[in-house]
């Protein structure tokens, strides 16, 4: 009997410490003498009531409605594509060298006295005289603002010249006259035989050995932090796309000796261009109302950086990040020029970083954004005040500027934290 008695005691005792909630309120605690401080034990809190509310009630649909704090998607550098010419390394001192190394090729094949000025001004020459009408049918008018194409035109012309002068000298010896007393059908004769006697293939080999220089020299020039700065980024982005995007003959892959191992791709205005395409960029170059569609480079780049990027996740078997935690890819453009690596890359939506260094690395783009032309550039004076048009209506796109390549790591990882916010 005392056992039993024990016992009824010690259940009532606790029934009194459990929160009271509609249904689970003990059938006789009325009978119960409660004081003061028992009676704030029995009436349930706002918090006990939320509590079986949640344990014994079915939710509103204000409790079933999302939360206002809902987590929001994490983001990932899927992929980041850099220019290269004055973003990774000064482009003037690159010229200079592969132009160097132009006349001594040029030398090599019997055309001496060619100073590497003379390619840069002949470039000038020529492209003044493209226009969009141009069929292409004249080789030394190619219907393109094409770098390379404008280049092995240069190269071709400084050939040509240079037997013109020759056979010119030489008919003039063998009549025993002046060059100056020649007659006109004489020297029509005399450049036909210049063009019949440059051969294409002396002209590429002057080009490739120009090209290889370039490249050459971009790996000697390169900014000190470049190297550090795209390894720090792979490290802490693990299976990020890195890719280069370029209006030149800059080419990461072959700089074997230092961007090489770390690059993915790249897309050139140059290498995947024909001759539709190519027509279409002078058009847009001469327009600053078809700008925009300068920026199909760009979305190329993106097309094949998301390609790379499923592939990447086929091969490692992983389609989703371990946590679970659902991931969206994230594209960052690093680049020098507002109109192109800003206003192009951003229609396409791209991150933007802006790269504008101190002045002692030597970056060109800024004379551009002033209306000047840089000394080895070949522009026509139309088109960098297009340029420089360009490049204000681009102002309002830049999402992050450096000024020094070694703070890119860490503006990644704000840019990053920003979207996901």
């Amino acid at each position: 009997m005392r056992v039993y008695a024990a016992t009824v005691s010690f259940l009532a005792s606790l029934s009194l410490q459990i929160p009271f909630c509609s249904g689970f309120v003990p059938s006789r605690v009325d009978s119960y003498r409660v004081n003061s401080h028992d009676a704030a034990v029995v009436q349930p809190s706002l918090q006990n009531k939320r509590l079986c509310r949640v344990l014994y009630s079915t939710p509103t649909e204000e409790e079933l409605a999302p939360s206002s704090t809902a987590i929001k998607k994490k983001k990932k550098l899927g992929l980041i594509t850099f220019d290269l010419d004055d973003t990774l390394y000064p482009i003037a001192p690159v010229l200079d060298e592969a132009n160097t190394a132009f006349s001594t090729a040029m030398s090599n094949f019997g055309y001496v006295d060619i100073q590497p000025s003379d390619i840069v001004e002949t470039g000038k020459e020529i492209r003044s005289q493209v226009s969009p009408d141009d069929d292409g049918a004249d080789p030394l008018k190619p219907a393109t603002v094409n770098h390379k194409e404008i280049r092995m035109a240069a190269i071709r012309k400084e050939m040509e010249q240079f037997i013109l002068k020759t056979k010119l000298r030489q008919t003039a010896e063998d009549w025993a006259t002046e060059v100056d007393s020649l007659t006109a059908p004489v020297r029509k004769s005399a450049e036909k035989w210049s063009r019949a006697t440059v051969h294409s293939s002396v002209v590429q080999a002057v080009y490739n050995a120009w090209e290889m220089e370039r490249h050459h020299a971009a790996e000697r020039n390169l900014f000190p932090e470049a190297i550090s700065t795209i390894k720090q980024i792979q490290e802490d982005n693990p299976n990020v796309i890195i890719g280069a995007v370029t209006d030149g003959s800059a080419n990461p892959m072959l700089m074997v000796f230092s961007l090489m191992p770390l690059f993915d791709f790249t897309i050139s205005w140059e290498d995947n261009l024909d001759k539709v395409q190519q027509l279409e960029e002078f058009q847009e170059l001469s327009a600053v109302a078809e700008s925009d569609k300068l920026s199909w480079i760009y979305r190329l780049a993106r097309e094949k950086g998301k390609e790379m990027s499923m592939l990447t996740d086929e091969i490692k078997k992983k389609n989703s990040d371990d946590s679970g935690e659902e991931i969206e890819w994230t594209w960052v453009h690093v680049g020098d020029d507002l109109a192109y690596d800003v206003g192009g890359a951003a229609t396409n939506g791209a991150k933007t970083v802006l790269v504008e260094l101190a002045p002692e690395y030597g970056q060109t783009a800024r004379l551009r954004l002033e209306g000047k032309i840089p000394s080895w550039s070949t522009e026509k004076e139309e088109q960098v005040e297009n340029h420089q048009k360009m490049s204000i209506n681009a102002l309002d796109k830049v999402d992050a500027k450096i000024t020094h390549l070694s703070q890119l790591p860490e503006v990644i990882r704000d840019l990053l934290k920003e979207d996901g916010e």
